[in-house]
């Protein structure tokens, strides 16, 4: 499984908004993928939702427990204020 960050600049450059992906990879699988694809039962849902709803569903149904999902983001967090002060 992989946690993808993204921090993503406002248009008037006063602020970060963080982005949050999540892939899996099941046994013999060669690549990450999302965790809802073209057979997956909410695949149309996923579809029909804004995309911080679509990534909210992805997140969930990925199995990453909401607690890893905000130590991932505070250690964004972290990284990105030492950026900041260089």
């Amino acid at each position: 499984m992989k946690v993808k960050v993204e921090g993503v600049l406002a248009d008037d450059l006063s602020k970060v908004s963080i982005q949050v992906g999540v892939l899996i990879k099941d046994g013999k699988e060669e690549e990450f993928r999302p965790p809802i694809g073209l057979t997956h039962p909410k695949y149309w849902k996923l579809k029909n939702l804004d995309p911080e709803k679509a990534s909210l569903l992805q997140i969930q149904y990925s199995g990453v427990h909401p607690k890893q999902i905000r130590k991932t983001i505070r250690e964004f967090d972290k990284l990105h204020a030492l950026e900041i002060q260089d």
